[in-house]
């Protein structure tokens, strides 16, 4: 079992990619889950097979892969873990403005707003995570993103005094939460969140959890950059996943982690990052200078569930190394792993407990 973390997005960057996409949206008008197939086992229990399902949501492509003995119930499981995906993606998305992300970011400047149990979750491990990174993690980076979204699109660099507007309306202390009530309350007015840092971690949880509700529970889910496994596939010890880097999208080979039970995230900007003058700047957003992040580098996390590993990821990306090193050594079941290129030479940093087989990854070389 091989798979590529962030490999789903380079489809649509290879020729042809868009003939591709549409063959998949054409499958998809034709019923649910066309893509699904049985792929032959070679494991020492013959009653169990191998089924893949892809589906766009959240701006890329979710996919499950599990072994189920009986292919009515894999496909019932992917269609019910599909659908779980959809009601979350109504629920936290930035993007659809009748989201109820968007309509507390409206509603929620007046009085305290009551949530779903999946956004107050979410918005709380949120919470956490910034007060954890002291802030190098917030969600209500909102202005800011949908500033630099734009410069992005235009190609321009946003005018410094746009810049300190946006990043007027940042702070997740003016965030207040009622867990007695399940309010949000957002304290300054024009107040915008954005939960792109953790929902695909979230939704890939979530997703695993309703395929274990079905009684399946050897299944990967993968979510962009998100990678959260259950039980092991038959016959083996762990699903071999590949941490795709950014020294990897400079042409060197990926390594491979073997998990089970547990969750990966890599964060980068090979996709997403606007390029001026000699500078890259990703699409990964600062929210203490409300400037991106420069330069060519990634942070992957590994961690027991894809919330967590999805949240730190970002935090650990905008935190200096040792005090990344200093909070993933804190926290049982996480270890990180930084790659970066300076003067031209690739580095690397590894938290204690990362897996050996990649702590020399990528060191020395230009």
């Amino acid at each position: 079992m091989y798979l590529v973390s962030h490999s789903i997005h380079r489809i649509f960057q290879r020729p042809g990619g868009l003939a591709i996409r549409g063959a998949i949206l054409a499958c998809l008008a034709l019923g649910l889950i066309l893509l699904a197939a049985p792929l032959g086992l070679q494991s020492a229990n013959p009653i169990l097979k191998r089924y893949e399902y892809s589906l766009p949501r959240m701006g890329t492509i979710f996919r499950i892969r599990m072994y189920s003995a009986d292919s009515a119930q894999a496909s019932k499981a992917a269609e019910a873990a599909f659908a779980r995906a959809e009601e979350l993606e109504q629920i936290m998305s930035d993007y659809r403005p009748d989201s109820e992300l968007r309509l507390l970011s409206r509603e929620g400047v007046t009085a305290p707003f009551p949530v779903s149990s999946d956004l107050y979750d979410v918005l709380a491990k949120s919470q956490w995570t910034s007060e954890l990174s002291r802030g190098a993690f917030d969600i209500s980076v909102g202005p800011l993103v949908v500033l630099w979204r734009g410069a992005r699109k235009a190609r321009r660099l946003p005018d410094p005094g746009e810049i300190s507007r946006a990043k007027a309306l940042v702070d997740y202390r003016n965030i207040e939460m009622d867990p007695i009530h399940h309010t949000v309350y957002l304290k300054s007015a024009g107040m915008r969140l954005d939960l792109g840092a953790i929902g695909k971690g979230y939704a890939a949880d979530q997703m695993l959890a309703v395929l274990q509700s079905q009684g399946i529970h050897r299944a990967m889910v993968v979510a962009g950059g998100e990678v959260v496994v259950g039980d092991p596939p038959p016959g083996q010890s762990g699903w071999q996943v590949g941490l795709d880097t950014a020294a990897t999208a400079a042409g060197r080979p990926p390594c491979t982690v073997m998990l089970h039970n547990a969750a990966v995230s890599t964060s980068g900007d090979e996709h997403q990052f606007l390029e001026l003058n000699g500078h890259r700047y990703s699409h990964v957003i600062n929210a203490l200078t409300g400037w991106p992040l420069e330069g060519e580098n990634s942070t992957t996390v590994l961690a027991r569930n894809s919330t967590t590993a999805d949240a730190l990821c970002t935090a650990f990306s905008l935190m200096p190394v040792a005090d990344g090193i200093r909070v993933a050594e804190s926290l049982p079941g996480v270890s990180a792993l930084w790659v970066q290129r300076v003067g031209g030479v690739w580095k690397t940093y590894t938290s204690r407990g990362f897996p050996t087989s990649c702590r020399s990854l990528q060191k020395g070389g230009k």
